[in-house]
């Protein structure tokens, strides 16, 4: 019989160091975009990411730091260099997802 797979030991030895960030005087931390719910797939286009969709990551990530965050004034380019940093702190470029396991 083959070794069942445990999922929940999986996710528990495989987190990620968040990705920290200063905006006004405030430090925020993101976890790793790939440690975020999947409920997210349903919502959000991961291969071309639109502004709404970034948002939604930001959001989701952020969780109750998102009304502080969303307070403060920010450029464009700033939350996209933001985003940019945050998904190369996980290895994923925007516009590129992570490998398939192998089966």
């Amino acid at each position: 019989m083959a070794d069942r797979f445990n999922l929940d030991n999986w996710v528990a030895e495989n987190g990620r160091t968040p990705y920290e960030f200063t905006l006004g005087g405030t430090d925020f931390s993101l976890p790793a975009a790939g440690d975020l719910d999947k409920a997210l797939l349903s919502t959000v286009n991961l291969s071309a990411p639109s502004a709404d969709d970034i948002l939604s990551l930001m959001r989701e990530g952020l969780g109750d730091q998102w009304q502080e965050f969303d307070s403060l004034p920010l450029p464009l380019s700033a939350l996209g260099e933001l985003f940019r940093r945050w998904q190369n702190h996980t290895g994923v470029t925007p516009g590129e997802s992570q490998p398939s396991p192998a089966s």
